[in-house]
């Protein structure tokens, strides 16, 4: 669980240097928005990490590095772990960093909890130090359009965020080295953003996002 909280929390570092000249004068060709993608890849969540605002009964309000509050659902048979051992739900506090697996649900802000695993105090640090940053050092969202060098994500906030991408700009699929042509409209990502400037230093591609 540690380990799925740390994918989520990092963005692939790439030293590729890619030239996405050709791409984006394709972009500039088409329009204001990119043509929709065929799906580089599908992404499921089966988990989010946040920190514990509040609890109330079997309700959890977490929020996310994303400045959004999920309320994270337990039942009798959430399985609650801490350190690798098993736990309650009165080990959970608020401030607390945890690992909310199961069902989620984007729109209403919802997790059916299988699993809850509370994190370690660097976790939370790590976790509290991306909320301050999101939107200034690294963004995330569903691409809504791309033109030219301009790249739009929603995210999950509802607000819009527009950044640059350069020559020193690198892209990741997953596991994978990406280019420029997989930024596209629908795909999920998560951009590192240069210090104090609205251009991408690093680009992760996610995939086409779909309930599990």
């Amino acid at each position: 669980m540690r380990a799925a909280v740390r994918r989520w929390m990092a963005i692939a570092v790439v030293a590729l240097l890619t030239g996405p000249a050709a791409a984006r004068a394709a972009a500039q060709d088409n329009g204001s928005a990119a043509a929709p993608g065929s799906g580089i890849g599908r992404v499921t969540r089966h988990g989010l990490a946040g920190l514990v605002r509040s609890i109330h009964g079997s309700e959890i309000a977490m929020e996310i590095p994303e400045n959004v509050m999920f309320t994270v659902r337990m039942s009798p048979s959430t399985r609650i772990t801490a350190s690798g051992q098993e736990a309650t739900a009165g080990d959970i506090h608020a401030g607390d960093a945890i690992f909310a697996s199961g069902e989620i649900d984007e729109e209403a802000l919802t997790i059916e909890a299988v699993a809850v695993t509370i994190q370690d105090e660097r976790a939370a640090q790590m976790l509290g130090i991306l909320s301050r940053n999101f939107g200034k050092t690294w963004t995330a969202g569903i691409i809504t359009v791309v033109q030219g060098d301009g790249v739009t994500v929603k995210r999950m906030d509802g607000q819009l965020q527009t950044f640059s991408v350069d020559q020193g700009t690198t892209y990741r699929l997953r596991d994978q080295q990406g280019t420029f042509s997989m930024v596209r409209v629908g795909e999920r990502i998560r951009t590192q953003l240069r210090a104090g400037r609205p251009v991408a230093r690093q680009v992760a591609i996610q995939g086409i996002p779909r309930n599990p």
